[in-house]
């Protein structure tokens, strides 16, 4: 049976499982508050001592566990490991070198990838698109990202950005988006503008139909 480490970087969570690769099951999972206000290296510690209190309460050798792949919300340098551009983040986390970190503070192998992109390969491969070629996929939370699967193959595009849908403008007079840009999809269909809506709703006076 083939272990890894699966590891999602929220906005609002950090969660950790150990996976069986050839099931695609979840054999056991933690998750804390990412607290992302503290900052990347705050963050990037908090990670890696999930990760290892993961593999430790759950009386896995270190030995067993094949590698960490990170699935992380934004722009990244896949070949240098390194986050670009965390628009949903403090700090945006521009050039963290966040494979190399946390590899050297877990000594295990570490992959990044877009956490939609990450979302859709799964979906694909365990999930929901189990057995077609082609799908898309799009993830509503924090914030909006999609991904592409074409030919049975993840397409990830120039820069690993196929697929994304948050960022696409659909009001250059809209507000302002957490990637500095005005009227983009996120603004208005992410969990926390969807919230913002509905307090300004209440504060406006306006009631539910019920």
């Amino acid at each position: 049976m083939k272990k890894f480490i699966g590891v999602d970087l929220g906005g609002t969570n950090l969660r950790v499982g150990i996976v069986n690769l050839d099931a695609g099951t979840v054999l056991a999972m933690k998750s804390v508050l990412t607290l992302a206000r503290e900052g990347h290296d705050a963050v990037m510690q908090r990670m890696a001592d999930l990760i290892l209190d993961v593999i430790i309460s759950n009386k896995v050798n270190k030995t067993e566990i094949g590698g960490i792949g990170i699935g992380v919300p934004g722009v990244l340098d896949l070949e240098k490991g390194a986050t670009l551009f965390l628009p949903n983040l403090p700090d945006n986390w521009l050039n963290v070198p966040l494979r190399e970190t946390i590899s050297e503070k877990t000594g295990l192998p570490v992959v990044l990838l877009n956490d939609a992109r990450a979302v859709t390969y799964g979906e694909w491969k365990f999930g929901a698109g189990h057995g077609v070629d082609t799908i898309a996929c799009f993830i509503i939370g924090t914030g909006v990202g999609g991904g592409l699967i074409v030919n049975g193959r993840l397409h990830l595009g120039i820069g690993g950005t196929a697929g994304e849908l948050g960022h696409q403008t659909i009001d250059y007079n809209g507000p302002q988006c957490g990637c500095g840009n005005h009227g983009c999809l996120e603004a208005y269909a992410s969990g926390p503008a969807i919230s913002a809506m509905g307090v300004k709703a209440v504060l406006q006076g306006l009631t539910t139909n019920i």
